[in-house]
Parts: structure tokens; C-alpha cells; sequence
């Protein structure tokens, strides 16, 4: 067992020193802008399945010879307005426009007067209580560096508009404009003169490098379609996603900025874009994807609680089946590995992608009750808890791959993050590696147990926190803790204030060191942890702060049933470890390691909840990520683990 412990530790650390050099070395190499003008054509509700030969045969005439992407278009809300992506542009920061009465769509041509915004201090006044803090016009200052910038339509005016809502250069349509007078031109163009627009653009302005952009349209959202004419062929992509083929609106401020040669604003979140290899059909399967993971994610959910509460329920009462409830706690991380069939390129995404989640946690399940440590208390549990954890972190180490559009990973509609441990994901991988730590623990020596939870830790919190990896802020406070507390338990330490106190602190000064060394890097190669660095020098980290901490408010309001449950949950295993009754204190004394894991899990679930936006979410995965776990380490009906001495 120590053989296997050390040679998968081996394994894991050359996959992160792999991950660690190959990101070092990804360092894009940007063009040098030329003279050449930017012409730039928003189309509201552009996706890649309105892109065909016989809809759009000018566009589609451009896509082989360009560089293309699926961009997400989230601003404030999930499902966003026209005027809301034309302002997102104006500012480089997600930004909303008014509302009307009823709450929907206000088009930008009702926000927009002959070269003048006519609702700009509602604007401003949107944009003074968002917590994403906009700078308006910060696009139209940077190209004023380069000389001047032209709207064209209600939504471009929108987007040029400086400080103080005013236009520089406006027309009401393309038929007035001139293309050429200044190097960039932002044209608002309906979808039904997509095509006429693109010819004219390439006629009056053939060097032009040409932008075709989709932005939302009030509907239900959707990845939208980007074509980048003129600088390169393949697929784009951007530091803020880190998945080639995918990128953010918020990417399309700098890039233009870029192109006219103006660096990127400390403000401004996107990073420029850049060309790497590939194929247009790779970008159109974003959206299909995401659409598909939309579709089937609430009945996930609903089958792991209810796999959970029935399985466990049946061992609790019964003391088997033990295999069904292996299968059941394999759902989460058979919901990445099914990334590893490509569902999505199957004209029966949906079906394929349950074949490959059932197939995965049968799988996984089967190995952890009948192989080798069926008879140790934690071993099938650990397993399990081990699997997903070496899969997670090698997941986030080689680019999220598995975790982007899966089952329990990151929307790309949802747009909260495209890397790294997500909140979701954070709940698999923090339960995973207390898990399986203790596992290590129970068949060790004591010196050994704790140097392998020191530096199996060291590795998760590395792994969850790094900025080219995990980029999780809250996990690595909540992670620091419940490793301490496992640790110190199997040393024979006794835990005191003092304890606490210094596990904390400890947790701060990591994040504090990984929020600098992202900040370091510099505008545009920072995740969102060096951008708050950056916010608190702007004295602007306030509001990102009020934006978390309503979040987190909300995920108790917005779900009672689930915050009740789960308190309950939460209260009852507190209880269970600070006075266990007469069967688990036998059962703590079978396995001293038990009552230890059972704490340090609550211990970063808890502390997960405070530390992250998600809130009571963060705690409910958590819950149904472990609970099969323990009750299946917990059970009575399994043969007793030997009584060991430890040295």
C-alpha cells in the first residue's frame, strides 16, 4: 500500500511540474499592429448555427480564411439585452443598461440620439451600483490615442460613447458612413443586413481587419459567433478562458485596443486575443455543448441526492448494497471523466453523455468495492475520494478540459469562471482529499501518515490556488484548515485556540502570496485573483466584495428547502463528532482516524460557505459529495480494521 501511495504521489507530482512548465512557456506572441483600419459588425442573437452556406454565404465565405471563436456574451445577468453587450464593449467590464417598466430589453436605439446617449445618467447611475465598478468610455479614450473612432447605428454609439455619453463620430446607418475616416469604425448591424454590411465593409475598406461579433438579444442564452477577418486563420483564444476556440465579450476591448496599438487598461478584466490552430467546427461545438449540459444538469443533481439518500439509506439500514452505494458516490467524478468520450460530437449528445456518466461510475464504483482494499475500513471509500481527486487536479493542471461543460463543472453560459476549481467543483475536490488523506492515514504509521497528508495537501492546496491552475480563492482557505485539523489529529496534537489561529493565518498568506504573484504578471494575463489585487489599489474592491457577499446571501434565500436540509445535515454531524453516541464512539475507537476525517470535512465545508459566492450551494455539494462516503466507511456491517500501533 505505501508502494502504491508513493508511486501515485510520484505520478502526481510530475503531472504538476508538467502542467507548471507548460504554462510558464504558453506565452502568447501578439502581432504587431499595422495601419491597417479595425472595422468592427455587432449582430445581435449571431450564433454559429445561423453561419451556413445558403443564410450567410458572405460570412461563411470569410470563416476559412479567419480566425473564429464562440464567445460568451454574459454581462450582468445570464440572459443579457443587446444594449448590455454594446455597453460591456464601450467599458471592457460586464455592464448593463436600463430596463423597462416590466423588466425587459430596452433597444439601443432608445438609448441613443444623434450622437449623444438621451439616458446616460440612467447609465451612469446602473453602472454606480453594479459591483463590477464600469469605466465608460474607456474604449472610445484608447482609440482617441490613435486618432478617432467612428459609431455607426444605436448600439456602436453606445459603445463609442465617452465619459459623458457624447459621440465623436456618429452616423444613424451604414449608408452614410464613411468606413475609412478614422482608424476604428463599430457598426450596430441588424442580422437581416449582415450580408449587405460585409460586402460594403469589404469594398470601401478591403485592408480593413474585420470583427463579426454576436451579442445577446434578450432570449435564452447562448454562445454567440466571432470571426476575426484579416489577422491569421484558427481558433481564437484568450487568457480569461484559457480554452482555444472560446473566449469572453470582455476579451474584445483590449484586442481592439491592441490592434490600434493601445495597451490594455488596468481596468478593462478581458485579455487580448490571440490565433491558435484549429477548426472552425471546433468553435461552433461550444454552444452545442453548453446547451446540452443546460438541458440534462437538473436531472444530474436530483439523481445524485436521490442516489445518495436511497443507497446510503439501504446500508444504513441494511448494511448493503455497498456497491450501489460506491456507484452512487462515483457520480461526480464520472460526470468529468464522460468529458473524455466527446459527447458532443454525436448527433445524440444527450445519450452518449449519460452513457459515458453511468459507464464512468460503474466503473469506479466496481474497482473501489472489489479491489484489493475491500477489507480496510476507509479503503473503498478512499478509492473513490482518491479517483476524484487525482482527476480534478489533473484536470485543472492540463487546462479544465473535463471540468468546462460537464455535469457538475463550469457553464460557459453561466460564464462564472472557464478554468480552475469551480465552486462546484471545489466541493468534489476538497471532500476528495480529506478523504483520501485519512485513508492514507488509517493503513500508515503515524510519522508516515502525517508526512503523506503534508505533502498530499501541500499539492492539493498548490493544485486548487495556483493562478495557472485552480485560481480558487475561497478554496484554499477553507482547504488549509481541514488539513491542519487531520493532520494534527493524527499526529497526536491536541487542538487549541493557538491552533486555530495559526491554521488561519496560514490560509490568508497563501492566498495573500498567490493573489500577488497573478497580480505580477501584469493586465490581461492575471486571473481574477491578481484583478482584485488590482481592485485594491484602485480602492475599488468593494463592490466586488458586496457582489460576493450577496451572492452568498441569496443562495440561502433563494433556496430554503436546500439551506434547512442541509443546516440539519451539518448540525447532526457536528453532534455525532463532539458527543458521538455508544456505536460510534466504538466505531471512532475501530478507526481513530474516522472521527478526524468526519471533522475536517466539516471544518472546509463551513469555512467553504463563508469563503466562496455560492454560499449554501458550496456546503450542500460538499454534503453530497461525502456523506456516501462516510456512511459507506462508517458502515457496520464491514469486518473491523485491525487495531494498529502506531510509531
Amino acid at each position: 500500500m505505501a508502494r502504491l501511495v508513493r508511486r501515485i504521489g510520484r505520478r502526481a507530482l510530475a503531472a504538476l511540474l508538467l502542467g507548471f512548465l507548460t504554462h510558464a512557456a504558453a506565452t502568447p506572441a501578439l502581432a504587431v499592429p499595422d495601419a491597417a483600419p479595425v472595422v468592427v459588425l455587432g449582430v445581435s442573437g449571431l450564433t454559429w448555427s445561423d453561419v451556413s452556406t445558403s443564410a450567410t454565404p458572405g460570412l461563411w465565405g470569410l470563416v476559412g480564411d479567419s480566425a473564429v471563436a464562440a464567445v460568451s456574451v454574459r454581462t450582468v445577468a445570464v440572459v443579457g439585452c443587446a444594449a448590455d453587450g454594446w455597453l460591456t464593449l464601450n467599458t471592457g467590464v460586464r455592464t448593463d443598461a436600463p430596463r423597462s417598466e416590466g423588466g425587459g430589453c430596452v433597444a439601443p436605439a432608445e438609448l441613443m440620439g444623434q450622437g449623444t446617449v438621451s439616458r446616460w445618467s440612467d447609465i451612469g447611475l446602473l453602472g454606480r451600483q453594479s459591483s463590477y465598478d464600469p469605466e465608460f468610455g474607456l474604449l472610445a479614450a484608447g482609440a482617441a490615442r490613435h486618432g478617432c473612432a467612428s459609431a455607426v447605428g444605436p448600439g456602436a454609439g453606445l459603445a463609442l460613447a465617452d465619459a459623458r455619453g457624447q459621440v465623436a463620430r456618429y452616423s444613424p446607418d451604414l449608408q452614410t458612413a464613411d468606413l475609412t475616416a478614422c482608424p476604428l469604425t463599430v457598426v450596430d448591424v441588424p442580422s437581416s443586413g449582415l450580408e449587405a454590411a460585409i460586402a460594403k465593409v469589404r469594398a470601401a475598406a478591403p485592408s480593413a481587419e474585420l470583427v463579426v461579433v454576436g451579442l445577446p438579444n434578450g432570449s435564452a442564452p447562448h454562445l454567440q459567433a466571432l470571426v476575426v477577418h484579416g489577422s491569421g486563420t484558427g481558433l481564437l483564444t484568450a487568457n480569461s478562458t484559457r480554452h482555444p476556440g472560446l473566449v469572453q465579450l470582455t476579451d474584445l476591448t483590449p484586442t481592439i485596443l491592441n490592434a490600434l496599438g493601445v495597451s490594455t487598461p488596468d481596468r478593462a478584466v478581458g485579455s487580448v486575443l490571440w490565433t491558435t490552430p484549429g477548426a472552425p467546427h471546433q468553435a461552433a461545438q461550444f454552444d452545442r455543448a453548453a446547451q446540452t449540459i443546460d438541458r440534462n444538469v437538473t436531472a444530474f443533481y436530483w439523481l445524485v441526492g436521490i442516489g445518495a439518500l436511497v443507497a446510503g439509506g439501504l446500508v444504513i439500514a441494511f448494511g448493503r448494497p455497498r456497491w450501489l452505494l460506491l456507484v452512487s458516490a462515483s457520480l461526480p467524478v464520472a460526470s468529468f471523466l464522460a468529458n473524455l468520450l466527446q459527447w458532443w460530437r454525436f448527433s445524440a449528445a444527450s445519450l452518449v453523455l449519460w452513457i459515458g456518466v453511468i459507464g464512468w461510475a460503474v466503473v469506479v464504483g466496481t474497482v473501489a468495492r472489489f479491489g484489493p482494499w475491500r477489507r480496510q475500513r476507509l479503503g473503498p471509500a478512499g478509492f473513490v475520494a482518491a479517483v476524484t481527486a487525482v482527476v480534478l487536479a489533473a484536470d485543472v493542471v492540463t487546462g479544465s478540459r473535463l471540468q468546462l461543460s460537464s455535469l457538475w463543472g463550469l457553464s460557459p453560459l453561466d460564464a462564472g469562471r472557464f478554468y480552475g476549481v469551480g465552486n462546484v467543483a471545489f466541493g468534489a475536490f476538497a471532500m476528495s482529499v480529506l478523504i483520501a488523506c485519512a485513508w492514507v492515514a488509517s493503513v500508515a504509521p503515524r510519522r508516515r501518515a502525517v508526512l503523506s497528508i503534508a505533502g498530499i495537501g501541500l499539492a492539493a492546496v498548490l493544485v486548487d490556488g495556483w493562478p495557472s491552475f485552480g485560481a480558487d480563492f475561497g478554496g484554499v482557505l477553507a482547504l488549509i484548515p481541514g488539513l491542519a485539523l487531520l493532520a494534527a489529529a493524527v499526529a497526536g496534537v491536541r487542538v487549541r485556540a493557538r491552533w486555530v489561529l495559526i491554521a488561519g493565518a496560514a490560509a490568508i498568506a497563501a492566498v495573500v502570496g498567490l493573489a500577488l504573484a497573478d497580480w505580477s504578471r501584469g493586465p490581461g494575463r492575471r486571473s481574477h485573483l491578481g484583478n482584485f489585487v488590482q481592485q485594491v489599489i484602485d480602492g475599488t474592491a468593494g463592490s466586488t466584495l458586496h457582489r460576493k457577499l450577496d451572492a452568498n446571501v441569496q443562495s440561502f434565500a433563494g433556496r430554503p428547502w436546500l439551506a434547512v436540509l442541509v443546516a440539519l445535515v451539518v448540525l447532526l454531524t457536528a453532534y455525532v463528532v463532539i458527543r458521538p453516541g455508544r456505536r460510534a464512539t466504538q466505531l471512532f475507537e475501530t478507526e481513530p482516524v474516522l472521527r478526524s476525517c468526519v471533522a475536517a470535512c466539516l471544518v472546509a465545508a463551513v469555512v467553504g460557505l463563508a469563503a466562496n459566492d455560492s454560499g449554501v450551494i458550496v456546503l450542500g455539494i460538499c454534503c453530497a459529495v461525502a456523506l456516501p462516503l462516510l456512511v459507506d466507511a462508517m458502515r457496520d456491517s464491514a469486518t473491523p480494521a485491525l487495531r494498529r500501533t502506531r510509531k
